[in-house]
């Protein structure tokens, strides 16, 4: 199981989009100006939430190791809430006024779109299965 665990928390240090092909690369088309900007941030924040559970991951696995009683409690205790609080960050992005906002301007079938979307189910199933190893609801 902890094997799994670092792999897991490898994925997210070493980035969970570096093995994407950036938007400017992925020959779509710009719809208006800023809108680039605004998947680009959507994505630093879906990736930002990837990292949040990975350093929750740590947390815990170096709480557990029991070597620092007073703060192990601590270590876990955050954690856990780096998790949670990382869950929460993908639910908010993707129902924030800036995603509403870009699917009313006919955005919701776009390339840009479709990547977001993937790239956010993709961070929820890693999150969700750090979550699940830890216990964290």
């Amino acid at each position: 199981m902890k094997k799994i665990a670092y792999m897991l928390s490898a994925l997210a240090f070493l980035g969970f989009g570096t093995g994407a092909i950036p938007l400017y690369a992925q020959g779509h088309h710009h719809h208006e100006e800023g809108t680039s900007m605004k998947f680009h941030h959507m994505h630093e924040m879906i990736n930002h939430a990837v990292e949040m559970a990975a350093q929750g991951s740590n947390l815990i696995m170096l709480g557990e190791m029991g070597m620092a009683p007073g703060t192990d409690e601590l270590s876990i205790e955050h954690g856990r809430h780096h998790i949670r609080e990382a869950q929460s960050l993908i639910n908010r992005v993707l129902t924030s006024k800036t995603m509403k906002e870009l699917h009313s301007k006919g955005l919701g079938e776009s390339s840009e779109m479709s990547y977001t979307h993937k790239l956010a189910d993709k961070a929820k199933e890693y999150i969700n299965l750090v979550a699940e190893m830890h216990s964290v609801k």
